[in-house]
């Protein structure tokens, strides 16, 4: 009785312990991304999986199918590509505040005066 009640806790423990080392990290990771991707809008700069960096110009949503993105990645050479291929987020076209301009200003002329 007491081999069968270690055999069946140590197989629990491997399954917790591979769910916590090994599932977990890549569903966090998924949920990220899936939240990323969600708020992703037209101006901002992606990577894809291929590594083709562009902006996007454009989102399309079809009713049957993948969602695509019409990416620019120089000027005027537009490609398509799903939503699936890309990687993560770069930058958005979130206006810098005046505040952090000057900040940076300050911090540059104080550094050369030292």
């Amino acid at each position: 009785m007491g081999v069968m009640f270690s055999i069946i806790f140590y197989t629990v423990l491997a399954v917790v312990a591979f769910y916590f080392i090994l599932l977990q990290p890549v569903l966090k990771q998924q949920r990220n991304r899936k939240k990323a991707m969600s708020a992703m809008q037209i101006g901002d700069e992606i990577v894809t999986t291929g590594g083709i960096i562009g902006e996007v110009k454009e989102v399309l949503t079809p009713a049957e199918g993948n969602t695509e993105i019409l990416l620019e990645i120089a000027p005027n050479v537009q490609v398509r590509t799903t939503l699936d291929a890309v990687d993560r987020r770069l930058t958005t076209l979130e206006p810098i505040e005046e505040n952090t301009s000057e900040q940076i200003e300050n911090t540059s002329k104080q550094q050369r005066a030292h």
